[in-house]
């Protein structure tokens, strides 16, 4: 099994970031599970959310403990939660910052400017989808196809321009996460 969980503030779309990954993995045939955890459920405060993946129905229920990646939408929490709880050696810590962060995990440390990313393409900071293209490179887990139809088939409400924006961001975080 795979676990993610995403740490963003309300109003950044970890729960939509989850529901696309979940979607993703989905369309690639897997077994999901997607779900959030709200604080304060207020716009700016601290949440997460989650995805289980797996080739097996998935039977574990409840917060995802010990993921194998943490993605973190705003690098501003790394001072406020312990975002790196519960990762291993084998785990990788992705982050939305433009500077490499020093953060105290045995995990893989990684960093992607994905604000920057979406300001050139989006025109908006709206890096939640950015930063799946950066999960997809480094896990492997979902791949960009199915990624594209998870932004087709969540954001199938907005605008056309904006969908085929957020999938090129998607496409260029992919290309420079190293």
């Amino acid at each position: 099994m795979y676990k993610i969980r995403i740490h963003g503030r309300g109003g950044q779309g970890a729960k939509k970031a989850a529901k696309m990954v979940g979607l993703a993995a989905f369309k690639m045939g897997k077994q999901v599970q997607d779900f959030a955890l709200y604080g304060a459920e207020r716009r700016g405060a601290p949440v997460m959310s989650f995805v289980r993946i797996n080739d097996d129905p998935i039977l574990e229920r409840g917060y995802v403990d010990d993921p194998d990646v943490v993605l973190v939408l705003d690098r501003t929490l790394l001072d406020l939660v312990n975002v790196a709880d519960g990762l291993s050696e084998n785990g990788v810590l992705l982050v939305n910052s433009e500077h490499e962060p020093d953060i105290d995990t045995p995990a893989e440390v990684k960093n992607v400017d994905a604000t920057s990313i979406a300001l050139d393409t989006i025109g908006k900071p709206i890096f939640n989808t950015t930063m799946l293209g950066a999960l997809a490179k480094f896990t492997n887990i979902i791949s960009i196809d199915a990624l594209n139809w998870a932004i087709e088939e969540e954001l199938s409400k907005y605008p056309k321009e904006l969908i085929e924006a957020n999938k090129t961001a998607v496409r260029k975080c992919y290309e420079v996460a190293k």
